[in-house]
């Protein structure tokens, strides 16, 4: 459907898959779209109308053979997918009340999109458990095409849900297999990185921070090669606990520099305390909003605060 409009669009601009594909996803990846074999995500779609020199409506528009019913459901599909990706949850109820999912004509790669949609909503609303089951029957119906970044988006809430429950291994496992298949995808770089963080903080939460500095080189390395950024901030803050964890001294010196972020405000004390530095380590700490509840889950943390508190905390 989409893949067919997508070729007809392609060949009225004289344009050979490499050429269109360029930059935006690899040849192979848009030989299979073309043949309706995976589903582009919205992004990928607008980029392909730009090169295209038409709307995305344009791509998405009945051909001879197209079913009615299934443009206009994956129409929706995208018109939700962007409402969502702008915090806009107002209009799935609507959605889901008109169950296409349940309906025999709808493709498996469509449905794992509802159902993602319907996972994303029951996040937003704090519903575990009706989010935890739209994943994973969003991971079921989308394990039937090539790994994609919407089987990636379904992924990381169930890994969010198994985090939270304690299932740090089984995430682990996850994320991990994941990772393997999706290395060699081009298309998948930022999956890739979503991926590999994720693997870092199970690892943190499992106080393996040696495992963490490796894979935390390794994540910098993936970004400077694909030029691509992902949650910088927060690997900075993981990369300056990693070093506190480790008393590497050289490397905190680098990565502390103006704390605004509370733990980086701990973690810089420690560093003025550990240097000797002890009437600036003072001030800081008299910064720090010292809410121990926040530590809780972070045992290297709660420890730097409380060897602090027993040190300076009266001074």
């Amino acid at each position: 459907m989409i893949g067919q409009r997508i070729k007809e669009t392609r060949h009225r601009n004289n344009l050979t898959q490499e050429e269109l594909a360029d930059g935006i996803i690899s040849r192979t990846y848009l030989s299979l779209i073309e043949k309706g074999s995976v589903q582009p995500s919205t992004n990928v779609l607008i980029k392909l109308s730009e090169r295209l020199n038409c709307s995305l409506n344009d791509l998405m528009s009945e051909t001879s053979n197209f079913r009615y019913n299934d443009v206009e459901v994956f129409r929706e599909i995208v018109f939700h997918e962007y409402k969502v990706e702008h915090d806009d949850f107002s209009t799935i109820p609507e959605l889901m009340n008109k169950e296409y999912e349940k309906a025999d004509e709808i493709s498996s790669a469509d449905c794992g999109r509802l159902h993602l949609l319907y996972a994303k909503y029951y996040r937003h609303e704090g519903d575990a458990l009706q989010m935890i089951r739209q994943a994973d029957q969003s991971l079921s119906k989308l394990s039937n095409n090539v790994i994609n970044q919407f089987y990636i988006d379904a992924l990381l809430i169930k890994i969010s849900y198994l985090v939270e429950r304690g299932e740090v291994t089984e995430a682990l496992d996850l994320l991990e297999d994941t990772y393997a298949l999706i290395y060699p995808m081009n298309e998948l770089n930022l999956g890739k990185l979503k991926i590999l963080f994720e693997i870092i903080e199970c690892y943190y939460r499992k106080e393996q921070y040696f495992t963490c500095r490796r894979l935390i080189d390794k994540y910098v390395d993936l970004e400077r090669r694909m030029q691509v950024r992902y949650k910088e901030k927060e690997l900075g803050i993981l990369s300056v606990k990693v070093a506190a964890s480790e008393n590497d001294f050289e490397m905190l010196e680098q990565l502390i520099d103006q704390p605004e972020d509370d733990q980086l405000i701990l973690l810089k004390c420690y560093y003025l305390y550990r240097k000797g530095r002890i009437r600036e380590c003072v001030e800081y700490f008299k910064s720090y909003p010292k809410n121990t509840d926040e530590l809780k889950d972070d045992p290297l943390m709660l420890d730097i605060y409380n060897e602090l508190k027993e040190k300076i905390g009266t001074l």
